[in-house]
């Protein structure tokens, strides 16, 4: 579910390597898939977790880590903007459909008879179960 209450589908998860203009690469991780999504938006909080430090002045964002600078960005609109290089190194370069996994993941790796509940209770996307799924 989306910020405006809306679900949007997750067609798949990858890995996305993000140049900043200031040459370094950051390689995020089980990145989602969402066509319907028009901007690709990146999760402060989970920067933080991977040990990137952001710091924020005035209109500016900058991105650390082991107090090295990585890049920057910029308040626009009520977010913030990072620089980066071109867009072709913001696609997702390795999809998986893999809908089960991914709501197995969504979901806090629950146990797959519970997500099979939800779906039929019409809380979750219907999905496929996969081969080995528990």
């Amino acid at each position: 579910m989306m910020g405006n209450g809306t679900h949007a589908a997750v067609l798949g998860a990858g890995t996305v390597n993000l140049k900043f203009t200031s040459g370094k690469i950051v390689q995020l991780k089980n990145v989602q898939h969402v066509p319907s999504i028009k901007k690709n938006l990146v999760s402060g909080s989970l920067l933080c977790r991977d040990g990137f430090k952001l710091a924020f002045e005035s209109n500016k964002c900058v991105v650390s880590k082991y107090r090295t600078f990585i890049g920057k960005g910029y308040e626009s609109g009520g977010v913030f903007r990072l620089f980066l290089m071109n867009s072709y190194d913001k696609l997702v370069n390795h999809v998986r459909y893999d809908d089960c996994n991914i709501w197995h993941s969504q979901l806090c790796h629950i146990n797959f008879s519970c997500m099979t509940r939800l779906a039929n209770l019409s809380l979750i996307l219907k999905f496929d179960l996969v081969k080995g799924s528990k």
